[in-house]
């Protein structure tokens, strides 16, 4: 890479850092083309020559944090030996995570081809064997088909959710046991 082509690339990537920071602090999770310019000490036309729009910064940013998500994943499924300490360690890992969580809730249009519908694919794949694995070790009862357990572990991140819960008085600590206790336990009351 040349001198040029990196400071193109140093460019976006203070741009997306930019843009990742607006999208998690603002509550509406938007961008704004003129404050994103501003703060990153550029003109708006400089911005738009790196990147056509809003939506193909957002598509980068999820992209790389959906692409930083899978590696957390096989990282996860490498590193962690016992099926069931994968899934806590990916729920706790996901919820202290708000990129992760920007990732999930911008969930892509899985009928359109893209990079990161490519990438969602994969993550709901490697779920599928995750949870397969854990119901032949008889974790999880096999009458839940898999796609189900990956769509319901995908929405439990849901922000809006976690939210209403912290304001409620709910501690964080509190909602990932009571997930991972829901999740593994259902709703049966115990013995």
């Amino acid at each position: 890479m040349n001198w040029k082509e990196q400071q193109k690339y140093d460019r976006e990537q203070l741009i997306l850092a930019q843009a990742e920071t607006m999208l998690t602090q603002n509550v509406d999770g938007t961008i704004n083309m003129d404050e994103l310019a501003l703060a990153v000490g550029i003109s708006k036309g400089t911005l738009y020559n790196h990147f056509t729009n809003k939506d193909a910064i957002i598509a980068r940013i999820l992209e790389r944090n959906a692409q930083n998500f899978l590696k957390m994943m096989r990282e996860t499924m490498i590193n962690v030996d016992d099926s069931t300490l994968r899934i806590n360690t990916l729920i706790h890992t996901i919820s202290r995570n708000p990129y992760f969580i920007l990732v999930l809730q911008n969930k892509p249009d899985r009928t359109k081809k893209t990079e990161l519908t490519s990438i969602f694919e994969k993550i709901y794949e490697e779920l599928a064997i995750l949870f397969k694995h854990l119901q032949t070790q008889n974790v999880l009862d096999s009458v839940y088909p898999t796609t189900f357990l990956v769509s319901y572990f995908i929405h439990l991140f849901d922000p809006a959710i976690f939210d209403h819960l912290l304001q409620e008085g709910v501690l964080e600590d509190q909602i990932i046991a009571l997930t991972e206790r829901f999740f593994f336990q259902g709703t049966q009351k115990e013995s």
